[in-house]
């Protein structure tokens, strides 16, 4: 402890702080005070340093980072290449900075919902700000971590329990075609990009996600049966098994239109291992969905759509026309490869005429019987009140 100058002192100590095991520096100026009443200052501040305690059982104390790297070498064995390299993304760059040298079981609630807030005021190198969507993402790798930690570190409490994120905006735009939209759609491409058209038409009939629809093989078609054989999944160059988080059917029968489309393509003496929808000008190598852009940007302008449309958008419609067939929805569900209803609905978007209709529907059902109202229209005055409304 310092005097610098009358009633001002500079306290100065060093301090182990066991949240993280590092030591931290105490230095403040304060002024105002008497030397005894500095002193009280520089205990108060230790002691805040000092505050952080464990609560663990598991013996030796592990830092969240320590507990990440080990968490991902165990995951790299289960997960996909694209879902571990997402993983590691979110810890690396946005997780583990905050909140990756403290140990696990300092960490609390108020940190993790302290580094929440700061993401979600975060802006992205060079652009705008991260969406809710995206920081919530985060959040759940972090969830994940937390949830392995409590069981291998015997943590007594879960510090991501009720995180508080902001409402992430709806869209307007529900990226989902009509009827008539879709076949406009796939008829303008048809004509402004034939070469796209076949793969178009695949994901519009089938429901299938692009990964999957460009993981096909000519081997995965049964002519005679008319059914696809969903094998694998391709992202980002990568070539694997279907994974548990984005599931397909294994089978996947094909309209007869479809079969006759994919068949018209199909090279002569084509090998069973040979891509269906192979890059542009590289037949041994699957299609990237980056590669449909220019020509779907050519055909949502020739089809007049202005509405926001993309490739995935094929999925979502896909979903409302085989409701609107009358699917049953266990039957979707296969389809589509949807493992809970919740997930169905959200791929669901119901249109105004369907409410319409069902609306009607109901009314048909129980139908009103019209008869004369006591009640003098649009004033809520009753036949007698309102006779001597008009005498008066």
């Amino acid at each position: 402890m310092q005097r610098v100058g009358d009633g001002a002192y500079r306290i100065r100590a060093k301090v182990r702080d066991p949240r993280t095991g590092r030591t931290k520096e105490v230095d403040q100026l304060v002024e105002g005070v008497s030397a005894q009443q500095a002193a009280a200052v520089r205990g108060t501040r230790i002691e805040q340093v000092r505050g952080g305690t464990a609560n663990g059982r598991g013996g030796d104390r592990v830092r969240v980072g320590d507990y990440a790297r080990s968490w991902m070498k165990s995951k790299a064995r289960s997960l996909d290449a694209g879902t571990a390299e997402r993983y590691a993304e979110a810890l690396d760059l946005h997780v583990l900075p905050a909140v990756g040298d403290l140990y696990f079981d300092a960490l609390r609630r108020a940190d993790v919902q302290r580094w929440a807030d700061e993401c979600n005021g975060a802006r992205k190198p060079g652009g705008g700000p991260y969406s809710v969507v995206t920081v919530r993402g985060w959040f759940r790798v972090l969830r994940s971590l937390t949830a392995d930690a409590i069981v291998d570190l015997e943590l007594e409490a879960d510090p991501t329990l009720r995180i508080r994120f902001p409402e992430a905006p709806e869209r307007d735009e529900p990226n989902a075609l009509e009827p008539a939209a879709l076949v406009r759609f796939l008829a303008a491409m048809l004509t402004t990009s034939p070469q796209d058209y076949p793969i178009s038409v695949a994901l519009a009939w089938t429901g299938l996600r692009f990964c999957h629809v460009s993981g096909l093989q000519w081997g995965d078609l049964d002519d005679q049966t008319g059914v696809l054989t969903v094998r694998r999944k391709h992202v980002r160059g990568r070539v694997g098994p279907v994974s548990r988080r984005k599931r397909a059917p294994r089978l996947v029968p094909l309209a007869p239109e479809l079969v006759s489309l994919l068949g018209s393509i199909r090279p002569e003496g084509a090998a069973p291992e040979r891509w269906m929808f192979p890059a542009k000008g590289k037949p041994a190598t699957p299609r990237l969905p980056g590669s449909l852009w220019k020509s779907w940007r050519r055909a949502l302008k020739a089809a007049e759509i202005g509405e926001r449309f993309t490739v995935h958008g094929l999925r979502r419609t896909f979903v409302d026309l085989s409701r609107r067939a009358g699917t049953d929805p266990l039957v979707q569900k296969a389809l589509s490869g949807h493992v809970t209803e919740r997930m169905r609905e959200h791929y669901s978007s119901v249109s105004i005429e369907e409410k319409r209709a069902a609306a009607v529907g109901v009314a048909r059902l129980a139908p009103l019987r019209l008869v004369p109202m006591p009640v003098e229209v649009g004033t809520g005055v009753g036949t007698e009140q309102a006779d001597k409304k008009k005498a008066g």
